[in-house]
């Protein structure tokens, strides 16, 4: 084969006759569009400035790399909409436009916009309208397919109700309905019946911004499958990766467990797919980037069909560019340009971009659901998403990659863990698509189905199925003889199984009381251990540049190695199925133990276990485990000083030791509610930071969306599940001089503890302060030394005693466990018996932990304060105030900074309290602090001594990067240095002072820390001349059948930010930032409990002086009528009709306003209801609807003066 380094490159320079280039991002983060689009959007605009472009860059999201002021030359954080974008386009005066890197988002409003000829002479990069409009409108793209002789289900399109039902009679059910321009299948479904498929089709017509719906024949069952296309201007095209769904159609591709390459296509079919998408690109029109097209193949007779395409970078896209190595957003916007395929290099092998990734090892994908936080929510998965964020492992077989995979989705699993044992409910969740699936098919298994049994209820592909029992079948051979067995343990690790899921079987099957930890040591001492390789593109054809590793277990490249080869040789590197489906079979073709497993439901404990607190039962295995621990004991002493080393790594590896400091970062694993994109940006920011410092930076995630895997941001990345045996088995090859848990949220801080029982050197705040923030009795005592007020309260470690605590402090009270974010399971409790149902149904939602009981501040106002501290001084970041009463999370309610009712002397309290707890806490690094003021006095509500979901959000606001402070001042912390006579934090604070904000503003009160320290210093930020407000967004209309009452457990899945002069302008864009835009006309609906009734007066006199119209409830209007304003009164659901739901379906109410108690109140919840099905603008507080008519009160004044205005953010941070 020729080296491609040496062949004829075509020229084709950069267009030079386009200056300034608006890259339209994708607004914040909800339901099938998540941080991969930050991924591909920063990646974007890297490469649009290295080649000397101007970048203009709108976006809504403060939680983005992408919008750091550093990034584009000019950095709009405003609501996407026409109106913004139009003037942005005029004062920037914008040349072309890059709508493909935003998602739906950025595509649905630059066709909107160019319909209606608001883009005149303005060019489309990427795409043209044309492309666009053939891919993403179904009508068209459905000729377009019949015109190149595409096969398509059979099918219908509808733009009414009518049609919808005539198409119904004219295909039978059951019928798929997809909706137009939507995005993560919104307004789709799947029906079996008349009355399901009225609802559906009604919902997709509503969904659809064409009022376009496609009916089409049930493909249900059928194998789906995905291509990763890239074709430049010279019709030059590539598949970057196939990618095949575990999940047969039916079930939402985002939704779906994912393979990449595809594993069980044959060679004929993989051909025959690859030409299709090449046709289906040319036809539709892509030339200058990337798209994703899906197909369906029929497992009975072959057929195949094309199911859809993505003419935009979209999430598998994302997926294929890190399961791959190959940077498709980088190469599309380069393409978008004017360069061809050979003119780009591959940054990973220096080799031209025209080259066809090949990979020799498999990726796994799975979906990370969140039905936890909405109970009430239907969980069957369909066509339409509902997953919240994904995981991404790497490993050398199927099985391998499945179970690791599993092992990151931080769902409380370690594998194909135990979750039923009874046959006639596993068969009925076997058959019905849902989040637990897969550990009902290992359940089946475990109790004796068979393969054929198994396919017939859920239609995945036998081969599949297969590997998933040879992974069960393999769990009863996991007995004492593993730990002395080489061989059994290098087979069994080889399938996937974690340590801690080794030691569960091994209690199981022998009696063994034996921890991960030994069982890690025992297989070190027998030499099994995990081998690092490269993500390379090339299959080690080509020396990799950077490293980008994943680990695996064993030499199994001398198995399968010749299989991939012929596969490579044959078809000009384009990776086929059936060869690759050879090599995986044969890491698997090893002598097994197939006795039956029983597998049984019952209790496994998920946290790591300390060697020195087990104990053998089973004497008959005593002597077994006396020498594993003699031999973890050891190994425990000197574990970073080299008691293992990497000696099994193969000859592939091209990482080596350098003389450089090196510090690992430890991401943050999956997306999730309460644990989002916020913590990936600080994990970012902290890599950064460690290049500025000349520190080589070590990125660890599993998460195959974010910018903090991407293969540029660290020196190194490993992707590997975040538990405590694989950030282990990595902390022990790179002996890295320090380690970050503070930035990814609480899935790194649970492994502080482990990790310093081995002497891992974390930097910064120590894990003996996160465990005294984060155990309330110690917390409480520590609290106590400072004379701060809480709110009192108390732990209780069985229900007997929440109940004597409860009714001690007095309801209502606040409960919760310990350890968790987001605030899982945290709810207020107005008497015994909510307390008792909270306590069956929550208890063990935190292992071990107690739950915790607070007094219920109703009505306080709450405050989050982040800062950082080196242990001497502090720097106060921001003070926000909740917009929301007490009672909504922190994270779901909408926030201010600067502040808007917060007398002066409070606020110097609040620097004094923040530097007080950080100071004597002892936290150098991060520190955020939530406060409640009742009565006009401060309580302290809760301490975190680590990066929290604001710090974007204060970094925008101020210009103040705090997670890239916090890592320098952790990092000299370490190593005892500072640069200049200042304090560490004051030279921090001076390096990435850029805007000049920074003051000192006194000192600490040395007092009460009883301190010899004269340099206590407090530095907060110059007063800002803008108001910032962070609002929240939430995923309801995805998750049908969820409330949208909000209350003290996080639902939220991303924020927007809103800037402005005043808070009412900074309000007003926040809401239309995250689609619930505030009206100028018409009427308002409102309907307040009965402790909110006191408002009720004046929020609508102020309503009404603007122009509204008021409609109310009985209850309300009453208290309105009296108080001489006039309104109209309309029943609620249960009073008769017409009621004010009809009103809402009649398109006759412009916004709701409607408060409800914490109790069930079905009249509310159906209002709410209503409101999700009409997408109106709605609120569920007072002072949310407070706010409101603040915004609506100043925009009614339409001058000059008082307009909403346009502002880039350099420009807010620079006056």
């Amino acid at each position: 084969m020729p080296n491609p380094t040496q062949q004829t490159q075509k020229i084709a320079p950069k267009r030079t006759d386009i200056h300034t280039i608006l890259l339209i991002g994708s607004g914040p983060i909800v339901i099938g569009q998540a941080c991969e689009f930050d991924y591909s959007g920063t990646q974007a605009v890297k490469t649009l400035k290295s080649l000397g472009y101007r970048v203009v860059l709108i976006n809504s999201n403060p939680a983005t790399i992408m919008t750091d002021p550093d990034f584009a030359d000019r950095t709009y954080i405003e609501p996407i909409t026409e109106e913004i974008i139009a003037d942005i386009i005029k004062r920037e005066k914008v040349d072309a436009i890059l709508p493909t890197m935003g998602g739906q988002t950025a595509l649905n409003v630059a066709m909107s916009m160019y319909e209606k000829g608001m883009l005149e002479g303005i060019e489309f990069l990427g795409a043209k309208p044309s492309a666009i409009k053939k891919g993403e409108d179904r009508q068209a793209f459905k000729e377009a397919m019949l015109k190149i002789g595409m096969d398509l289900p059979k099918s219908r399109y509808a733009y009414t109700e009518e049609e919808a039902l005539e198409a119904a009679k004219e295909i039978g059910f059951p019928l798929i309905i997809r909706a137009s321009f939507t995005l993560a299948g919104g307004g789709s479904g799947v029906a079996y019946n008349i009355d399901e498929f009225k609802a559906v089709a009604k919902n997709g017509l509503e969904t659809s911004p064409i009022n376009e719906i496609l009916i089409e024949e049930s493909l249900l069952g059928w194998k789906e499958y995905e291509m990763e296309v890239i074709r430049d201007k010279f019709d030059n095209c590539i598949i970057v990766c196939s990618i095949e769904n575990l999940d047969p159609m039916g079930v939402h591709t985002g939704d779906s467990i994912t393979i990449a390459p595809a594993l069980t296509l044959t060679d004929k079919e993989y051909q025959r797919m690859r030409d299709a998408s090449f046709k289906i690109l040319r036809e539709i029109g892509v030339d200058t980037g990337g798209s994703n097209v899906q197909f369906a193949i029929n497992p009975k007779n072959g057929r195949m069909t094309v199911i859809e395409m993505n003419p935009r970078v979209s999430r598998s896209s994302a997926l294929a560019s890190k399961a791959t190595g190959y940077p498709i957003a980088k190469v599309a916007t380069m393409l978008a340009v004017g360069f061809s395929l050979d003119e780009i290099k591959n940054d990973i092998t220096g080799t031209p971009a025209s080259f066809e990734p090949s990979i020799d090892y498999i990726v796994t994908k799975i979906p990370r659901f969140t039905f936890e936080k909405f109970p009430q929510a239907d969980s069957t998965l369909t066509t339409s998403m509902k997953s919240i964020g994904e995981v991404m492992a790497i490993g050398g077989s199927f099985k391998e990659s499945l179970q690791k995979a599993l092992c990151s989705l931080e769902t409380g699993i370690f594998g194909l863990n135990q979750i039923c044992n009874d046959l006639e409910i596993i068969k009925k969740e076997i058959r019905r698509p849902n989040a637990n699936r897969l550990l009902y098919i290992a359940e089946g298994f475990g109790l004796g189905m068979s393969i054929d049994e198994m396919h017939e209820l859920c239609k995945i592909d036998k081969w599949f199925l297969h590997e998933i029992k040879e992974i069960v079948d393999s769990e009863s051979s996991i007995t004492s003889q593993i730990l002395s067995d080489e061989s059994l343990m290098r087979r069994i690790k080889s399938y996937g199984f974690s340590d801690k899921m080794i030691a569960h079987w091994l209690k199981h099957n022998d009696g063994m009381e034996i921890s991960e930890s030994e069982v890690y040591q025992a297989r070190i001492g027998l030499g099994v251990e995990c081998v690092y390789n490269e993500v390379d593109t090339c299959a080690a054809e080509f020396p990799s540049l950077t490293p980008y590793l994943y680990s695996t277990i064993g030499n199994f490249m001398s198995v399968g190695n010749s299989a991939f080869t012929r596969s490579f040789g044959e078809f000009e590197n384009s990776l086929c199925g059936s060869p690759l489906r050879l090599a995986s079979a044969k890491f698997s073709a090893q002598p097994q133990n197939l006795t039956q497993n029983p597998r049984i439901a019952d209790s496994v404990n998920t946290e790591c276990q300390d060697s020195s607190d087990m104990d053998s039962s089973n004497t008959e295995n005593s002597s077994i485990v006396s020498e594993v621990r003699g031999l973890s004991k050891n190994c425990a002493e000197t574990s970073l000083k080299g008691c293992r080393t990497n000696n099994s790594a193969d000859s592939r590896e091209t990482h080596h030791e350098t003389n450089f400091s090196k510090v690992m970062i430890i991401g943050g694993g999956p997306n999730r509610i309460g644990q989002g994109i916020e913590f990936d940006y600080c994990c970012v920011h902290s890599s950064f930071a460690l290049n500025d410092l000349g520190i080589k930076s070590i990125m660890y995630n599993c998460n195959p969306e974010t910018v903090s895997t991407d293969y540029d941001t660290s020196d190194v990345l490993y992707f590997e599940p975040i538990d405590f045996e694989r950030v282990r088995a990595v902390i022990e090859r790179e002996k890295p001089d320090g380690i970050i848990v503070h930035f990814g949220g609480q899935t790194p801080l649970k492994l502080a503890n482990s990790l310093t029982k081995i002497n891992a050197k974390i930097i910064g705040t120590s894990a003996k302060v996160i465990d005294t923030a984060e155990d309330r009795e110690k917390f409480a005592s520590f609290v106590n030394t400072l004379g701060l007020k809480q709110p009192q309260n108390g732990i209780a470690y069985e229900k007997e005693q929440a109940y004597s605590v409860a009714n001690k402090i007095g309801f209502p009270v606040l409960v919760r466990p310990s350890y968790v974010l987001g605030g899982r399971a945290m709810r207020i409790v107005y008497d015994d018996d909510e307390l008792k149902q909270y306590m069956d149904e929550v208890i063990a939602v935190s292992d071990s932990s107690p739950v915790l009981i607070d007094k219920f501040l109703e009505y306080a106002i709450e405050l989050d304060v982040d800062c950082i501290s080196d242990g001497e001084s502090v720097y106060i970041g921001g003070i926000m105030e909740h917009i929301e009463e007490a009672g909504i999370h922190s994270g779901d309610s909408a926030s201010s900074l600067p502040t808007i009712n917060i007398r002066e002397s409070m606020l110097k309290e609040i620097e004094q309290s923040t530097a007080k707890i950080a100071l004597k806490l002892g936290v150098v690094g991060l520190m955020n602090v939530q406060y409640a003021i009742y009565n006009n006095e401060l309580y302290l509500i809760e301490v975190n001594p680590r990066a929290s979901r604001t710090v974007p959000f204060v970094s925008k606001a101020t210009g103040l990067p705090l997670a890239k402070i916090a890592t320098r001042v952790m990092w000299n912390h370490s190593v005892k240095k500072a640069e200049s006579k200042d304090s560490i934090l004051e030279e921090a604070l001076r390096f990435y002072d850029k805007y000049n904000m920074v003051k000192e503003v006194g000192c600490v009160d040395m007092e009460s820390l009883n301190s010899d320290s004269k340099t206590n210093k407090i530095f907060t930020h110059k007063p800002l001349k803008h108001f910032s407000v962070k609002e929240s967004v939430f995923p309801f209309n995805k998750l049908p059948g969820a409330d949208l009452l909000l209350g003290p457990e996080m639902k939220s899945t991303g924020e927007v930010m809103g800037m402005g002069k005043s808070f009412a302008f900074a309000f007003d864009k926040s809401q239309s930032a995250c689609k619930n835009p505030l009206p100028k006309k018409g009427k308002i609906f409102i309907s307040l409990r009965n402790s909110d009734k006191k408002h009720a007066a004046g929020l609508a006199k102020t309503l009404q002086e603007i122009g509204f119209e008021i409609v109310a409830t009985l209850g309300t209007h009453k208290i309105l009528s009296e108080a001489g304003i006039e309104a109209k009164a309309v029943l609620k659901v249960s009073e008769g009709r017409p009621h004010i739901n009809d009103m809402i379906a009649n398109h006759e109410i412009d916004m709701v306003i409607n408060t409800s108690s914490n109790k069930a109140k079905p009249d509310a919840r159906l209002i709410r209801e209503a409101v999700l099905r009409a997408n109106i603008p709605y609120f569920t507080t007072i002072s949310g609807a407070k706010s409101a008519a603040i915004a609506m009160q100043a925009n009614s004044n339409d001058n000059e003066n008082t307009r909403v205005s346009t502002k880039a953010l350099q420009d807010y941070l620079n006056e």
